[in-house]
């Protein structure tokens, strides 16, 4: 795939004013696209001649392929000519002779077109009125009044995304060049968003068009009332342009307008005459390449996560107190940590314990002081821990046997021992790392006095009860570890011993061992498998092979479809799956899709409570029968043999799964052509809006006594289109067809007036042939009830389906599940068989690090997994499951929890480089330890091979109050809010609300920050809930701070602790509430580490808000968290904004209709956290009136006709939700026929 970017900026002009911002432009641009863009070639064309533009655009065109992606930026003039088209103008255009000396929008639209490329992004800084004012000078050459409409000229199908600097009639600003030449509002903020502003919505690590467009669209649209605006043209999915900053590959964030621009940060002079980049004028200005991946190895990446796990699981072990895994130094005086000597020679127990860890393979750890501490449950369990003991600074050393003895030696830095502090909550997440910064830029210096200067400052900092007196040069020889011992921080030195294979990641472990005679991955055969696509990204979109019917048991919509659709057939699909958008049902689908299709399907999270709900839905469709196998852990195992028995033993159901299958192509083909009938119909109305406005604004403009109905039927219509073509710009028969206009229409017939007419003649034509095309098809309420219909009967249909193909491959595979019955009573190898297994029963649940013991890693063992909760996931979770599919879906959300990783990114760096691996390379396939996840992995891969992230973008769960401010934050309004607020257990009007309290934060014993003022005002709250709200409605507390969570908890009582769940976000993962309290704890006065953390953790924030179903409440301080930003200060904002409610022009010429009438409409009436435009009265009561502005799409979705769907649906649930008769009126009905429409209503 070849990446081109042309970026054009014109500040001279022979024929036309100069301006000064456009070379600003364009080298702004060219410095954030070669950093972060990864173009191929960035080619500035500073005040090129047309002939100059042209000849660049139509070499990059001519030489793409249909998989290359082309980004053409231009600043300048823009003009109009005579029928009102957009030329672009370049430094020898001429206002006289636009035709062959600018670049007109329909040139544009031949060249896209003529090219097989499919990715085409349009930048447009240039406007259409001028004036200069207040040292702002605008983007157009002449004043003009009539707006140009790019979508109407470029046409639909031209494939091209258009991000226009302004709208119709605003102007797109030069930059403040009052203090050197800047670049424009609209290009710096493009620079901005580029270099990381805008947001990457969907974790692929990428900024894509949508991105780009929204971040533009929210900073520029407050600058002197300009407004930005885009078109979607034939355009479905996302254009990547730029790496995000989240991405290793990508450049720093620049400063913020107002600061030092882009363009200033370079160094370039100011004035108008500003010159040219340094490469000659249209040459290309080449970038550094992005970093070349090289010949992909498996061996040492392997070997590096088996490394990279193991340390994982060293840095989380703590022995038990007077565990056999740990003992004390008696060394007397301190030795390693304090680098008295370069080595020790251990006594006793320590010496013991060494010599066991070299015969067992075990790594081990030392340390000083040693922390006597019992742990914090985590998770509420009851089940009592036992002590642990460790020590508080750490490292790691090895033993050397030596003719005079062994030796133990330090191996790397001290460093903090972080699971300690977690365990025994010492600090907040919120501190660890401002702790660990300190410690490694401050470590202990050489000597006993200094180490124990250091350990002291530690334990007060922390405030860790100390035992002893902490003396590095006068070590305890031994440590009181009976019951009751004093908890505390104790002056002697301890030896500990790892699991090198701990039960945690030894299954995982065991599949990465690639090496000969180990029964883990064979590299060989990665290639055949979903796990070639991490390496080969190519290989991410291969298709396997024609379609399969869908076997949907649930509602479904058309982007779970799509999903379902690409699951089936390629290699990797990646799904973005925010909450509530029917993840669940989603994998439903695709797991009973796969068995109906014969096709082995396994089921894989790192979440326990996402597996059983997949199982418990798929199985309640088998009506008692195990339609998917729930395995595991030894516990899960154990019930397989029960599982199987029953599966032989349920009685084979009266099915027609050939009847049934052949009705389901019949639902699929009926599906499909209703769709494509609902995106005719999508296509129409959006030309028709824009010729309908244009039509309106050209009427006005004819001449005196000329109206529409002048020019007759569509025959004389094209007739008065050659005559005054002719008339206007015909050099020989002018004369004579202006003498027929003029004596046909009435009119003096001058050169205005005949370019009145051929605007209005041109529009007016489109405008019958598209009323003529929308009379002969279906309206689209009618297209909308039949998809209803199809999925409505394809459920059912789909049932028997099911049931039919899943009894006939049980009934095939018998045999293999009695001999799979006998083996397991006999204790045979649990692999054994398992290939022939999966084909009889070919649905399978499990957790992600339970894999092995249940499946052997054999290549492409399953037709296809899911791997469910990717985000929480880390790459060695993805690895193992990728090799044992042939096609794999990746469904996660980069907004939500990310895997917990104690392997500090100085110790990936290391083991990186120990195995070999190319650090930036691993960073742009998102495939390191650290800093990324099992969804990023996947994600990278996919659209490193040219395909895309999908999204699950209907939302089912909270009420739309709730929802909205997250839609907005993370996910770029993609999301479209579904939920049926008449059903929720406890809706309230708004359902958002922030109950101000000014508390005071301290610091407690464990943990960094305690609101008990707060905390007070919630539980006030929860007296009123409990009192108020239904029995049966659960209520959640969250904080993001442990100390806060357990001074609510203490302070609740036994009998409300029953009902009202109180945790971080991290217990609420996965679990909804009918009303969530959120205490942020964070105040005025807060330390700074645990302020900026709690403002840091936006992804903790969205867990918290979108566990609310019903009703959100915020306890805190309101203008702290105002001030901050992020989604509680969204949420604080909210009310605050004016109850102005703009219809648009359309929505306003149909209210103005329905007074005329003597109707008394109103205006934005809200029910349920949804919204109408128009409410209108009458006698057999209210009809609410939902308007269609049938906008551009701007949500990325694949899926044609999915706006318009959209709306469809927001009727249906306006209605199904206020009880009221609930109507859709096309925009373009309000602009050509207000009227009508009212009267309709009336």
């Amino acid at each position: 795939m070849k990446r081109t970017a042309i970026l054009i900026g014109v500040n001279r002009y022979e024929d036309l004013d100069d301006l000064r911002s456009p070379h600003a432009d364009v080298l702004a641009l060219e410095k954030v696209l070669n950093a972060n863009g990864h173009y191929d070639r960035v080619q500035v064309l500073p005040d090129p001649s047309r002939n100059e533009a042209m000849e660049a655009l139509e070499a990059a065109l001519a030489e793409a392929g249909p998989r290359d992606h082309l980004l053409i930026s231009f600043s300048g003039h823009g003009l109009k000519d005579k029928r009102g088209r957009l030329h672009l103008a370049l430094r020898d255009t001429r206002r006289k002779r636009l035709e062959t000396t600018a670049i007109s929008a329909e040139v544009f639209k031949r060249l896209l077109e003529d090219s097989r490329m499919s990715s085409r992004v349009l930048l447009l800084d240039c406007c259409f009125g001028g004036a200069f004012a207040d040292g702002f000078a605008t983007r157009g050459a002449q004043d003009e009044a009539e707006p140009l409409d790019l979508e109407r000229q470029l046409g639909d199908g031209a494939g091209i995304y258009v991000i226009a600097a302004s709208g119709a009639l605003e102007r797109a600003r030069e930059g403040d060049n009052s203090r050197g030449v800047r670049p424009s509002p609209f290009t710096e903020s493009v620079v901005r968003g580029l270099a990381g502003a805008a947001p990457d919505a969907n974790g692929d690590g990428w900024i894509d068009a949508l991105d780009l467009y929204q971040h533009v669209h929210r900073e520029v649209d407050d600058v002197d009332g300009q407004r930005v605006t885009v078109s979607s043209l034939g355009v479905r999915g996302s254009l990547v342009l730029a790496r995000h900053t989240g991405a290793a590959t990508a450049t720093e964030l620049p400063g913020r307008a107002g600061g030092q621009g882009p363009a200033d940060a370079a160094g370039h002079g100011s004035g108008a005459g500003r010159g040219a980049p340094d490469t000659a004028r249209g040459g290309a200005a080449q970038g550094p390449p992005p970093p070349a991946p090289g010949a992909w190895s498996w061996a040492p990446y392997l070997d590096y996560l088996r490394e990279g796990l193991l340390r994982q699981t060293l840095l989380q072990q703590l022995p038990d107190a007077g565990g056999p895994d740990a003992a004390v130094c008696a060394m007397g005086s301190e030795s390693l940590l304090s680098r008295a000597r370069e080595r020790w020679a251990p006594t006793g127990r320590a010496d013991d314990l060494a010599a066991e860890a070299v015969k067992e393979g075990r790594p081990l750890r030392y340390g000083y002081p040693a922390v006597l501490f019992d742990p914090v449950r985590r998770g509420g369990g009851a089940r009592r821990t036992r002590p642990k003991v460790a020590p508080l600074l750490v490292m790691d050393v090895e033993v050397v046997e030596e003719p005079e003895g062994r030796f133990l030696v330090p191996v790397g830095e001290p460093e903090l021992n972080r699971e300690l502090l977690l365990s025994a909550e010492a600090a907040g997440e919120e501190e660890i790392e401002e702790l660990v910064t300190w410690f490694e830029s401050d470590r202990p210096g050489d000597g006993v006095a200094a180490l124990s200067d250091k350990a002291r400052t530690v334990c007060g900092r922390l405030g860790l009860p100390v035992v002893d007196h902490l003396v590095a040069g006068e070590l305890r020889e031994a440590l009181d570890l009976r019951v009751g011992a004093r908890r505390g921080v104790h002056n002697a030195a301890l030896l500990y011993r790892g699991d090198s294979a701990a039960t945690a990641v030894k299954q995982l472990v065991g599949d990465l061992d690639h090496r000969e005679g180990g029964s883990g991955i064979r590299i060989g055969s990665i290639a055949g498998t979903a796990l070639g696509a991490l390496a080969e990204p190519a290989h991410a979109v291969r298709e396997h092979g024609p379609g399969v019917p869908a076997v949907v048991t649930g509602h479904g919509n058309s982007a779970q479809e799509a999903i379902l659709a690409s699951a089936m057939n390629r290699t990797l699909t990646v799904a973005t799956g925010a909450p509530g958008t029917g993840k669940s049902e989603l994998i439903t689908s695709v797991v009973t899709t796969a068995v109906a299709a014969g096709r082995s399907v396994l089921v894989a999270s790192t979440n326990n409570t996402a597996v059983d709900e997949v199982v418990g839905r798929v199985n309640r469709i088998g009506d008692g029968a195990a339609v998917m196998v729930r395995t595991g852990n030894r516990e899960r195992r154990a019930a397989e043999p029960e599982i199987l028995t029953a599966l032989l033993a349920a009685p084979r159901p009266q099915a027609d799964p050939a009847t049934a299958g052949a009705r389901l192509a019949v639902h699929g083909r009926a599906l499909e052509q209703e769709r494509r009938r609902l995106a005719d119909a999508e296509n129409r109305e959006r030309r028709s809006v824009l010729v309908a406005a244009a039509r309106a604004r050209l009427l006005d403009g004819l001449p005196t006594g000329v109206s529409a109905d002048s020019f007759g039927s569509a025959p004389d219509l094209r007739a008065w289109l050659h005559r005054v073509g002719s008339a206007l710009e015909s050099r020989w028969t002018g004369p004579w067809h202006r003498w027929r206009t003029r004596r046909a229409l009435g009119i003096g017939g001058t050169p205005e007036e005949l370019a009145a007419v051929l605007s209005f003649l041109e529009v007016e034509h489109e405008w019958r042939g598209l009323r003529s095309s929308s009379a002969a098809a279906p309206a689209p309420e009618d297209l909308a009830a039949r998809i209803r219909e199809i999925r409505a009967e394809r459920r059912e249909v789909s049932r028997d389906y099911l049931r039919g193909r899943a009894a006939d491959t049980l009934h095939r595979g018998r045999g293999v599940i009695e001999g799979r019955l006998r083996d397991l009573a006999s204790k045979q190898n649990s692999w054994k068989g398992m290939r022939a297994l999966v084909r009889a029963v070919p649905a399978w649940a499990t957790t992600s690090r339970s894999v092995r013991g249940v499946f052997p890693p054999d290549p492409g063992l399953f037709d296809l997994v899911v791997v469910d909760e990717a985000t929480q996931g880390t790459v060695a979770d993805l690895v193992p499951l990728l090799y044992r599919a042939r096609r794999a879906l990746v469904i996660g959300d980069p907004h939500q929890l990310q895997p917990v990783d104690p392997l500090v990114p100085e110790d990936d760096r290391r083991l990186q480089a120990a195995h070999g691996l190319d650090r930036t390379d691993l960073g742009e396939r998102s495939l390191g330890l650290t800093g990324a996840s099992a969804y990023h992995a996947a994600a990278s891969a996919l659209v490193a091979g040219g395909g895309e992230v999908l999204w699950l973008d209907e939302h089912y769960r909270c009420h739309p109050d709730i929802i909205a401010p997250v839609n907005r934050r993370f996910y770029g309004d993609r999301l479209s809010v579904r939920t049926d607020t008449a059903a929720l257990a406890a809706p309230a009007d708004p359902a958002v609300r922030w109950i101000d309290v000014r508390g005071s934060c301290e610091r407690p014993e464990r943990g960094s920050c305690l609101n008990r003022v707060e905390g007070e005002a919630v539980l006030v709250l929860l007296r009123e809930l409990w009192r108020t709200l239904p029995a049966d409605a659960g209520i959640g507390v969250v904080s993001p701070f442990a100390a806060q969570v357990r001074w609510l908890e203490e302070n609740l009582g036994g009998q409300a602790a029953e009902r009202i769940r109180v945790g971080t976000a991290h217990r609420f993962q996965g679990g909804e509430r009918d009303v969530v309290v959120i205490s942020p704890t964070a105040a005025a006065g807060v330390h700074r580490n645990a302020g900026q953390w709690a403002l840091n953790s936006q992804n903790l924030w969205n867990v918290a808000a979108t566990r609310a179903r019903s009703r959100l409440y915020v306890v805190g301080d309101l203008h702290y968290w105002r001030e901050k930003g992020g989604l509680l200060a969204d949420l604080a904002s909210l009310g605050t904004a004016g109850r102005g409610y703009d219809l648009g022009e359309a929505g306003s010429r149909l209210f103005e209709a329905l007074l005329e009438r003597g109707r008394d409409p109103r205006v934005g009436h809200r029910v349920g956290g949804y919204l109408c435009d128009i409410v209108v009265p009458g006698p057999d009561g209210e009809t609410a009136v939902v308007l269609d502005g049938a906008e551009p799409d701007t949500t990325g979705s694949p899926v044609p006709g999915r706006a318009l769907e959209r709306t469809l649906d927001r009727v249906g649930l306006f209605a199904a939700v206020s009880g009221m008769r609930t109507v859709r009126v096309p925009a373009w009905r309000c602009l050509a026929e207000p009227d009508a429409v009212a009267a309709e209503l009336g």
